[in-house]
């Protein structure tokens, strides 16, 4: 069952300090900006979400919800992976 679709303030607020596996991500016109996107995976762990994405086909993004200045945000987040490049 696929979740609701939520801006990036509602993640982070709903799954503070965590990393997310987001998919269909809508981002701002022509930029990689993310605005808002579907939590598929979501978790404490870094791994557990980089395993999902890897099993995973089409446009995603990976987003730290935690402080920018904290050790868990290495490296820079979000990524974001087109479908083109699939």
């Amino acid at each position: 069952m696929i979740g609701e679709r939520m801006t990036v303030a509602e993640m982070s607020k709903k799954y503070p300090n965590e990393w997310l596996f987001i998919i269909q991500p809508k981002t701002r016109e022509d930029t990689t900006h993310l605005v808002s996107g579907i939590v598929q995976v979501h978790s404490k762990s870094r791994d557990d979400v980089y395993e999902a994405s890897r099993k995973f086909k089409g446009d995603a993004a990976i987003r730290w919800t935690g402080d920018d200045t904290s050790q868990e945000r290495s490296p820079k987040m979000p990524l974001y992976r087109p479908r083109s490049l699939n």
